[in-house]
């Protein structure tokens, strides 16, 4: 595989970040799509750690967030991104490329979603004084872990369909290979 230039690398990055911003931008001031959205911005981070630049992806998942942080009416909008779903998409491909497994595969990233679901709601009650009484559930805590749990692992194929697009279609006209 034919490495992409710095400056190539750098300007993709840069439209990501764009990009990335712009959805979570939508999805916090259209009243609906919130969660289409939020799954199309954590798919930019894909883009660099496709061609195997994970510090790119990274650079891309931070300067996504932190314009988020300074661009979106309400900081909360920003926070899915930021404590989920826009690292999620570098760890996949990372472990995707090193684990050949897939049931391993599988299981280890809705335990990775399942730790960073509890970090966030732990950050939220310890640094904004969230109070998870006032949550009106109508559904026992099993239930809510198991439609957790299901939802991950929707997420995670519905990522992988994208990543197959992405390196079918879109990624050849991008960096052709020669």
């Amino acid at each position: 595989m034919r490495r992409l230039s710095g400056a190539k690398l750098i300007s993709i990055g840069a439209m990501c970040t764009a990009l990335g911003v712009l959805c979570l931008y939508a999805a916090a001031v259209l009243p609906t799509g919130r969660v289409a959205l939020y799954f199309l911005a954590s798919l930019f981070v894909y883009v660099p750690a496709a061609e195997s630049a994970y510090l790119g992806a990274v650079g891309v998942y931070l300067a996504t967030g932190v314009l988020s942080l300074l661009i979106l009416p309400s900081r909360a909008a920003a926070a899915p991104y930021i404590v989920l779903l826009g690292h999620f998409g570098i760890f996949k491909t990372w472990f995707d490329s090193v684990m050949p497994d897939k049931v391993v595969q599988s299981a280890v990233k809705v335990l990775y979603c399942d730790v960073f679901t509890v970090l966030g709601v732990f950050a939220a009650i310890k640094l904004f004084g969230f109070d998870m009484t006032t949550l009106s559930v109508a559904l026992p805590i099993w239930a809510i872990v198991l439609i957790m749990q299901a939802a991950f692992f929707a997420y995670d194929k519905l990522y992988w369909m994208c990543q197959r697009f992405y390196d079918e279609r879109i990624r050849p006209a991008i960096s052709p290979r020669r």
